[in-house]
């Protein structure tokens, strides 16, 4: 056993219990190549933990066929000048909005720039401009966040748990506006979309079918987890 020790540690591999399951974590350069090399051996995924926050129908829990179709499916209608044009006015007005805070004692930057974000993201997926409905909504995405990075012990006060329970009421929430969406669209076809929603609703393959709620759903909030995080750290 001491000499496996020597030997997983000579190659910069620890062994921990993560994420729900036994985990081998790689640190030195040359081992972690060897690992990124080899498709045959190694597959991309993600902890089952992890997809059941993000969403099995999500990115993470699909194929790698399948995700490089649903990528593009949804990619396409948000991406590119005339995409993001529609959205530019919204987005400096706010940003004009957002950033004066010449008359606040007290900031902190990261908080007031994922307030931002997260308005913006809103927008552009739901054409959401309720503030109370956006705070619960951002209250929610934070915990489920921080439930990404914690440790898998879905017990009462645990990160995890907690994250659990806002997956849920997140789910609760786009499924409200999905089912209200999928009426309001019946009888007739909008000739201009005016959000991601609209989009993915109407978004079909080469087969002619279209996306469930489920991975409607799931694919909002994976392009939630990372388009907000990470704009958020980079404009900090």
């Amino acid at each position: 056993m001491l000499n496996q020790q020597c030997r997983f540690r000579h190659a910069g591999i620890y062994k921990a219990f993560m994420f729900g399951n036994p985990s081998v974590i790689v640190t030195t350069p040359e081992t972690c190549k060897r690992i990124l090399n080899n498709d045959d051996a190694f597959k991309p995924g993600w902890p089952t933990s992890t997809m059941e926050l993000i969403g099995k129908k999500s990115f993470v829990g699909i194929s790698h066929e399948e995700h490089n179709r649903l990528r593009h499916l949804t990619a396409a209608p948000v991406n590119g000048y005339e995409a993001l044009s529609v959205y530019t006015q919204y987005k400096e007005e706010n940003m004009k909005s957002a950033l004066e805070w010449a008359n606040m004692e007290k900031l902190e930057f990261l908080t007031q720039f994922r307030k931002l974000t997260f308005m913006i993201i809103m927008y552009i997926f739901l054409n959401l401009e309720s503030e109370h409905l956006m705070e619960a909504l951002e209250k929610e995405y934070t915990v489920l966040n921080y439930g990404i990075r914690a440790m898998a012990i879905n017990f009462p006060g645990f990160d995890y748990y907690k994250a659990l329970k806002a997956r849920k009421n997140l789910v609760g929430v786009l499924q409200s506006i999905v089912g209200k969406r999928r009426n309001q669209k019946k009888g007739y076809r909008l000739t201009k979309k005016k959000d991601m929603m609209d989009s993915l609703l109407d978004v079909e393959n080469q087969n002619g079918r279209k996306l469930s709620d489920e991975e409607i759903i799931d694919v909002l909030i994976i392009y939630l987890n990372a388009g907000h995080e990470s704009s958020d750290h980079a404009m900090m």
